[in-house]
Protein backbone atom coordinates (compact mmCIF):
# COMPACT_ATOMS: atom_id res chain seq x y z
CA UNK A 1 0.00 0.00 0.00
CA UNK A 2 2.73 2.45 0.99
CA UNK A 3 4.67 1.61 -2.18
CA UNK A 4 1.67 2.51 -4.35
CA UNK A 5 1.10 5.79 -2.51
CA UNK A 6 4.76 6.75 -2.87
CA UNK A 7 4.77 5.81 -6.54
CA UNK A 8 1.77 8.06 -7.18
CA UNK A 9 3.41 10.88 -5.23
CA UNK A 10 6.57 10.50 -7.31
CA UNK A 11 4.63 10.69 -10.57
CA UNK A 12 2.53 13.65 -9.41
CA UNK A 13 5.62 15.62 -8.38
CA UNK A 14 7.47 15.00 -11.65
CA UNK A 15 4.37 15.69 -13.77
CA UNK A 16 3.22 18.86 -12.03
CA UNK A 17 6.29 20.51 -10.50
CA UNK A 18 9.35 21.72 -12.39
CA UNK A 19 12.32 19.49 -11.74
CA UNK A 20 14.53 22.22 -10.29
CA UNK A 21 11.85 22.93 -7.65
CA UNK A 22 11.58 19.23 -6.83
CA UNK A 23 15.36 19.16 -6.45
CA UNK A 24 15.26 22.26 -4.21
CA UNK A 25 12.61 20.81 -1.87
CA UNK A 26 14.21 17.38 -1.72
CA UNK A 27 17.75 18.64 -1.11
CA UNK A 28 16.52 20.81 1.77
CA UNK A 29 14.55 18.01 3.41
CA UNK A 30 17.08 15.21 2.99
CA UNK A 31 16.94 12.90 6.01
CA UNK A 32 17.66 9.23 6.53
CA UNK A 33 13.94 8.66 7.09
CA UNK A 34 12.95 10.34 3.82
CA UNK A 35 15.64 8.43 1.95
CA UNK A 36 14.35 5.18 3.42
CA UNK A 37 10.71 5.99 2.67
CA UNK A 38 11.25 7.30 -0.86
CA UNK A 39 14.68 6.62 -2.28
CA UNK A 40 13.57 7.58 -5.78
CA UNK A 41 13.19 11.31 -5.04
CA UNK A 42 15.14 11.70 -1.78
CA UNK A 43 18.52 10.95 -3.27
CA UNK A 44 21.47 12.81 -4.74
CA UNK A 45 21.70 10.21 -7.53
CA UNK A 46 20.03 9.98 -10.91
CA UNK A 47 17.52 7.14 -10.87
CA UNK A 48 14.78 5.89 -13.17
CA UNK A 49 11.43 4.31 -12.35
CA UNK A 50 10.20 1.60 -14.73
CA UNK A 51 6.70 2.52 -15.90
CA UNK A 52 6.04 0.00 -18.66
CA UNK A 53 7.52 -3.09 -20.28
CA UNK A 54 6.22 -4.19 -23.69
CA UNK A 55 7.17 -6.61 -26.45
CA UNK A 56 8.39 -5.07 -29.73
CA UNK A 57 9.34 -8.24 -31.65
CA UNK A 58 10.37 -11.79 -30.76
CA UNK A 59 13.21 -11.45 -28.27
CA UNK A 60 12.93 -7.64 -28.20
CA UNK A 61 11.40 -5.58 -25.38
CA UNK A 62 10.91 -1.86 -24.86
CA UNK A 63 11.28 -0.49 -21.33
CA UNK A 64 9.68 2.89 -20.57
CA UNK A 65 11.42 4.67 -17.70
CA UNK A 66 10.82 7.93 -15.88
CA UNK A 67 13.96 9.61 -14.49
CA UNK A 68 13.87 11.55 -11.23
CA UNK A 69 14.54 15.25 -10.74
CA UNK A 70 18.27 14.97 -11.51
CA UNK A 71 17.59 14.28 -15.20
CA UNK A 72 19.10 16.97 -17.43
CA UNK A 73 17.60 15.89 -20.75
CA UNK A 74 19.34 14.36 -23.72
CA UNK A 75 20.09 14.63 -27.43
CA UNK A 76 18.31 12.12 -29.69
CA UNK A 77 20.77 9.36 -30.56
CA UNK A 78 22.55 9.36 -27.21
CA UNK A 79 22.70 6.45 -24.79
CA UNK A 80 22.55 5.99 -21.02
CA UNK A 81 24.43 3.75 -18.62
CA UNK A 82 22.16 1.60 -16.45
CA UNK A 83 23.35 -0.12 -13.27
CA UNK A 84 21.73 -3.55 -13.24
CA UNK A 85 21.54 -5.40 -9.88
CA UNK A 86 22.22 -8.82 -11.38
CA UNK A 87 23.52 -10.21 -8.07
CA UNK A 88 24.50 -9.06 -4.58
CA UNK A 89 27.85 -7.71 -5.75
CA UNK A 90 28.82 -4.72 -7.88
CA UNK A 91 26.03 -3.70 -10.29
CA UNK A 92 26.47 -4.68 -13.92
CA UNK A 93 26.94 -1.51 -15.99
CA UNK A 94 25.48 -1.52 -19.49
CA UNK A 95 24.91 1.20 -22.08
CA UNK A 96 21.63 1.40 -24.00
CA UNK A 97 20.54 3.80 -26.73
CA UNK A 98 17.47 5.90 -26.04
CA UNK A 99 14.77 4.95 -28.53
CA UNK A 100 12.11 7.52 -27.63
CA UNK A 101 11.31 10.32 -25.21
CA UNK A 102 7.87 11.58 -24.26
CA UNK A 103 6.68 13.85 -21.44
CA UNK A 104 9.60 13.35 -19.08
CA UNK A 105 10.02 9.67 -19.90
CA UNK A 106 12.47 7.80 -22.07
CA UNK A 107 12.55 4.33 -23.59
CA UNK A 108 15.21 1.77 -24.29
CA UNK A 109 14.60 -1.09 -26.70
CA UNK A 110 16.71 -4.16 -25.99
CA UNK A 111 17.18 -7.36 -27.96
CA UNK A 112 18.00 -10.38 -25.85
CA UNK A 113 21.44 -11.66 -26.85
CA UNK A 114 22.70 -15.20 -26.36
CA UNK A 115 25.09 -15.06 -23.41
CA UNK A 116 24.31 -11.40 -22.77
CA UNK A 117 24.11 -10.88 -19.01
CA UNK A 118 22.63 -7.41 -19.27
CA UNK A 119 19.96 -8.09 -21.88
CA UNK A 120 19.03 -11.41 -20.23
CA UNK A 121 18.56 -9.77 -16.82
CA UNK A 122 16.42 -7.00 -18.30
CA UNK A 123 14.18 -9.47 -20.12
CA UNK A 124 13.83 -11.83 -17.16
CA UNK A 125 13.68 -9.51 -14.16
CA UNK A 126 12.92 -5.85 -14.93
CA UNK A 127 9.29 -5.04 -14.24
CA UNK A 128 7.10 -1.95 -13.89
CA UNK A 129 7.56 -0.30 -10.50
CA UNK A 130 11.24 -1.19 -10.15
CA UNK A 131 13.93 1.50 -9.84
CA UNK A 132 17.38 1.56 -11.44
CA UNK A 133 20.38 3.79 -10.87
CA UNK A 134 21.71 5.32 -14.07
CA UNK A 135 24.19 7.74 -15.57
CA UNK A 136 23.45 10.89 -17.54
CA UNK A 137 23.05 10.56 -21.32
CA UNK A 138 26.24 10.66 -23.35
CA UNK A 139 27.52 10.00 -26.83
CA UNK A 140 27.92 11.96 -30.05
CA UNK A 141 25.88 9.77 -32.40
CA UNK A 142 23.41 12.62 -32.92
CA UNK A 143 22.04 14.50 -35.92
CA UNK A 144 24.35 17.43 -36.53
CA UNK A 145 22.08 19.63 -38.62
CA UNK A 146 22.71 18.11 -42.05
CA UNK A 147 20.00 18.80 -44.64
CA UNK A 148 20.07 15.31 -46.21
CA UNK A 149 20.66 12.16 -44.17
CA UNK A 150 20.55 8.40 -44.63
CA UNK A 151 19.98 6.24 -41.58
CA UNK A 152 21.49 2.83 -42.33
CA UNK A 153 20.96 0.24 -39.62
CA UNK A 154 20.42 -3.41 -38.80
CA UNK A 155 18.61 -5.13 -35.94
CA UNK A 156 18.79 -3.23 -32.65
CA UNK A 157 20.84 -0.58 -34.43
CA UNK A 158 17.53 1.00 -35.34
CA UNK A 159 17.02 2.29 -31.77
CA UNK A 160 19.17 5.47 -31.91
CA UNK A 161 17.99 6.06 -35.49
CA UNK A 162 14.38 5.83 -34.30
CA UNK A 163 15.12 8.47 -31.68
CA UNK A 164 16.73 10.87 -34.17
CA UNK A 165 14.09 10.43 -36.87
CA UNK A 166 11.26 10.94 -34.36
CA UNK A 167 12.85 14.20 -33.23
CA UNK A 168 13.44 15.41 -36.79
CA UNK A 169 9.86 14.67 -37.83
CA UNK A 170 8.67 16.71 -34.85
CA UNK A 171 10.26 19.87 -36.22
CA UNK A 172 8.34 22.42 -38.32
CA UNK A 173 7.99 21.24 -41.92
CA UNK A 174 10.19 24.04 -43.23
CA UNK A 175 13.04 22.95 -40.95
CA UNK A 176 12.84 19.19 -41.46
CA UNK A 177 15.76 17.34 -42.99
CA UNK A 178 15.45 15.14 -46.07
CA UNK A 179 15.38 11.73 -44.34
CA UNK A 180 15.85 8.25 -45.75
CA UNK A 181 15.91 5.07 -43.65
CA UNK A 182 17.24 1.69 -44.76
CA UNK A 183 16.83 -0.92 -42.02
CA UNK A 184 17.95 -4.53 -42.36
CA UNK A 185 16.46 -7.40 -40.35
CA UNK A 186 16.74 -11.17 -40.49
CA UNK A 187 13.11 -11.84 -41.52
CA UNK A 188 9.67 -10.18 -41.23
CA UNK A 189 9.09 -11.40 -37.66
CA UNK A 190 12.38 -9.77 -36.60
CA UNK A 191 11.38 -6.22 -37.57
CA UNK A 192 11.57 -3.73 -34.69
CA UNK A 193 9.17 -0.74 -34.57
CA UNK A 194 7.08 -2.21 -37.41
CA UNK A 195 4.04 0.02 -36.75
CA UNK A 196 6.25 3.11 -36.67
CA UNK A 197 8.02 2.19 -39.91
CA UNK A 198 4.67 1.72 -41.63
CA UNK A 199 3.42 5.07 -40.31
CA UNK A 200 6.58 6.88 -41.42
CA UNK A 201 6.22 5.42 -44.90
CA UNK A 202 2.59 6.60 -45.04
CA UNK A 203 3.73 10.06 -43.92
CA UNK A 204 6.18 10.33 -46.81
CA UNK A 205 9.48 9.22 -45.27
CA UNK A 206 11.43 7.01 -47.65
CA UNK A 207 11.64 3.77 -45.64
CA UNK A 208 13.20 0.58 -46.98
CA UNK A 209 13.14 -2.71 -45.07
CA UNK A 210 15.82 -5.18 -46.18
CA UNK A 211 15.74 -8.85 -45.22
CA UNK A 212 18.99 -10.77 -44.77
CA UNK A 213 17.31 -14.17 -45.23
CA UNK A 214 14.40 -15.36 -47.31
CA UNK A 215 11.15 -15.89 -45.41
CA UNK A 216 7.40 -15.79 -46.05
CA UNK A 217 6.45 -12.14 -46.33
CA UNK A 218 3.52 -12.33 -43.95
CA UNK A 219 3.92 -8.77 -42.72
CA UNK A 220 3.23 -5.59 -44.69
CA UNK A 221 6.75 -4.19 -44.84
CA UNK A 222 7.56 -0.78 -46.32
CA UNK A 223 9.47 -0.97 -49.63
CA UNK A 224 10.85 -4.47 -49.17
CA UNK A 225 14.40 -5.14 -50.43
CA UNK A 226 16.83 -8.09 -50.35
CA UNK A 227 20.04 -8.25 -48.29
CA UNK A 228 22.05 -5.06 -48.69
CA UNK A 229 25.15 -4.79 -50.85
CA UNK A 230 26.82 -1.98 -52.80
CA UNK A 231 24.51 -2.44 -55.78
CA UNK A 232 21.42 -2.34 -53.58
CA UNK A 233 22.62 0.77 -51.74
CA UNK A 234 23.26 2.59 -55.01
CA UNK A 235 19.82 1.59 -56.28
CA UNK A 236 17.91 2.39 -53.10
CA UNK A 237 19.67 5.71 -52.47
CA UNK A 238 20.68 7.24 -55.83
CA UNK A 239 21.67 10.53 -54.16
CA UNK A 240 23.85 8.75 -51.59
CA UNK A 241 26.86 11.00 -52.25
CA UNK A 242 24.78 14.02 -51.19
CA UNK A 243 23.81 12.55 -47.82
CA UNK A 244 25.45 12.15 -44.44
CA UNK A 245 25.17 8.53 -43.33
CA UNK A 246 24.33 7.40 -39.79
CA UNK A 247 25.36 3.76 -39.48
CA UNK A 248 24.52 1.48 -36.56
CA UNK A 249 24.19 -2.26 -36.08
CA UNK A 250 26.15 -5.45 -35.43
CA UNK A 251 29.90 -5.32 -36.07
CA UNK A 252 29.78 -7.55 -39.17
CA UNK A 253 27.01 -5.47 -40.74
CA UNK A 254 28.84 -2.20 -40.08
CA UNK A 255 32.11 -3.49 -41.50
CA UNK A 256 30.33 -4.68 -44.65
CA UNK A 257 28.48 -1.38 -45.06
CA UNK A 258 31.70 0.62 -44.70
CA UNK A 259 33.17 -1.49 -47.50
CA UNK A 260 30.10 -0.92 -49.68
CA UNK A 261 30.17 2.83 -48.99
CA UNK A 262 33.86 2.99 -49.89
CA UNK A 263 33.13 1.13 -53.14
CA UNK A 264 30.52 3.80 -53.95
CA UNK A 265 33.07 6.61 -53.30
CA UNK A 266 31.27 7.93 -50.23
CA UNK A 267 33.32 10.45 -48.24
CA UNK A 268 33.88 8.53 -44.99
CA UNK A 269 34.16 11.77 -43.01
CA UNK A 270 30.39 12.02 -43.58
CA UNK A 271 29.72 8.55 -42.16
CA UNK A 272 28.77 8.62 -38.47
CA UNK A 273 28.90 5.34 -36.58
CA UNK A 274 27.98 3.73 -33.28
CA UNK A 275 28.77 0.17 -32.23
CA UNK A 276 26.58 -2.10 -30.11
CA UNK A 277 29.29 -4.56 -29.08
CA UNK A 278 32.44 -3.88 -27.07
CA UNK A 279 35.86 -4.31 -28.67
CA UNK A 280 38.79 -5.91 -26.89
CA UNK A 281 41.80 -3.59 -27.39
CA UNK A 282 44.73 -5.37 -29.05
CA UNK A 283 48.05 -3.55 -29.61
CA UNK A 284 49.88 -3.83 -32.92
CA UNK A 285 52.16 -6.90 -33.24
CA UNK A 286 55.46 -6.60 -31.38
CA UNK A 287 58.06 -4.73 -33.40
CA UNK A 288 55.61 -3.30 -35.95
CA UNK A 289 55.43 0.08 -34.19
CA UNK A 290 57.85 1.86 -31.85
CA UNK A 291 56.18 4.52 -29.74
CA UNK A 292 59.26 6.51 -28.72
CA UNK A 293 59.56 9.64 -30.85
CA UNK A 294 56.25 9.19 -32.69
CA UNK A 295 53.95 12.23 -32.86
CA UNK A 296 50.18 12.55 -32.55
CA UNK A 297 48.53 15.84 -33.57
CA UNK A 298 45.01 16.59 -32.31
CA UNK A 299 44.00 19.06 -35.00
CA UNK A 300 40.76 20.24 -33.37
CA UNK A 301 42.70 21.13 -30.21
CA UNK A 302 45.82 22.38 -32.03
CA UNK A 303 47.82 20.13 -29.71
CA UNK A 304 50.79 17.95 -30.62
CA UNK A 305 52.32 15.32 -28.35
CA UNK A 306 55.52 13.32 -28.70
CA UNK A 307 55.35 9.75 -27.46
CA UNK A 308 57.91 8.15 -25.17
CA UNK A 309 58.94 4.57 -24.58
CA UNK A 310 56.40 4.46 -21.73
CA UNK A 311 53.61 4.92 -24.29
CA UNK A 312 54.32 1.59 -25.97
CA UNK A 313 51.16 -0.56 -26.25
CA UNK A 314 48.92 2.16 -24.79
CA UNK A 315 45.64 3.08 -26.44
CA UNK A 316 45.35 6.50 -28.03
CA UNK A 317 43.04 7.57 -25.20
CA UNK A 318 45.57 6.48 -22.58
CA UNK A 319 48.38 8.25 -24.44
CA UNK A 320 46.37 11.46 -24.67
CA UNK A 321 45.50 11.45 -20.97
CA UNK A 322 49.07 10.66 -19.91
CA UNK A 323 50.24 13.70 -21.89
CA UNK A 324 47.63 16.04 -20.41
CA UNK A 325 45.24 16.11 -23.37
CA UNK A 326 41.68 16.23 -22.05
CA UNK A 327 39.42 14.19 -24.32
CA UNK A 328 35.83 13.10 -23.81
CA UNK A 329 35.25 9.41 -23.19
CA UNK A 330 32.39 7.17 -22.16
CA UNK A 331 32.14 3.40 -22.02
CA UNK A 332 35.85 2.76 -22.79
CA UNK A 333 34.77 -0.43 -24.59
CA UNK A 334 34.72 0.94 -28.12
CA UNK A 335 30.93 1.18 -28.36
CA UNK A 336 29.51 4.57 -27.44
CA UNK A 337 31.61 6.73 -29.75
CA UNK A 338 32.16 9.49 -27.18
CA UNK A 339 35.93 9.34 -27.76
CA UNK A 340 35.65 8.83 -31.52
CA UNK A 341 37.79 11.03 -33.79
CA UNK A 342 38.63 11.04 -37.50
CA UNK A 343 42.00 10.02 -38.96
CA UNK A 344 43.21 12.78 -41.29
CA UNK A 345 46.73 11.49 -41.81
CA UNK A 346 48.71 8.49 -40.63
CA UNK A 347 47.79 4.99 -39.52
CA UNK A 348 46.11 3.43 -36.49
CA UNK A 349 45.42 -0.15 -35.45
CA UNK A 350 42.52 -1.56 -33.50
CA UNK A 351 38.94 -0.31 -33.46
CA UNK A 352 38.56 1.58 -36.74
CA UNK A 353 35.54 1.96 -39.02
CA UNK A 354 36.54 3.64 -42.24
CA UNK A 355 38.31 6.79 -41.06
CA UNK A 356 36.56 6.85 -37.69
CA UNK A 357 38.80 5.74 -34.83
CA UNK A 358 37.61 4.86 -31.31
CA UNK A 359 40.49 6.12 -29.18
CA UNK A 360 39.77 3.89 -26.18
CA UNK A 361 40.37 0.72 -28.20
CA UNK A 362 42.84 1.86 -30.88
CA UNK A 363 46.59 2.38 -31.06
CA UNK A 364 48.97 4.62 -33.02
CA UNK A 365 50.61 2.72 -35.88
CA UNK A 366 52.67 5.34 -37.75
CA UNK A 367 55.42 7.81 -36.89
CA UNK A 368 53.05 10.74 -37.40
CA UNK A 369 49.30 10.74 -36.86
CA UNK A 370 46.76 13.54 -37.27
CA UNK A 371 43.33 13.23 -35.64
CA UNK A 372 40.38 15.60 -35.78
CA UNK A 373 36.89 15.84 -34.33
Amino acid sequence: MLDRVLARANLWALDNVERHWVDYVVSNTMTDLNRWLNGFLWTYDLKALVEEVRDEAPGVKTFVLRPNQHWRGFEPGQHVELMLPVDDGEPLRRHYSLSAVDKGRFSITVKRMDGGRGSSWLHEHLRAGMTLSMGHPQGRFCHQGQAKVLYLCAGSGITPCHSMITALLGQPAAEQADIQLIAQFRDPSDVIFLDTLQQWAQDGVKVTTALSSLAPQDVCLPDLAPRLDATQLDKLCPDLLERDVYLCGPTGFMTQMIGHLQALNVDLTRVHTERFVGVEPTPAPAGSFVAEGAEVFFQHLNTRITLTADDQDKTLLQVARDHGVNLESGCCQGMCGTCKLTVHDGEVSGNVLGRAVYLCTSYPASRTLTLDA
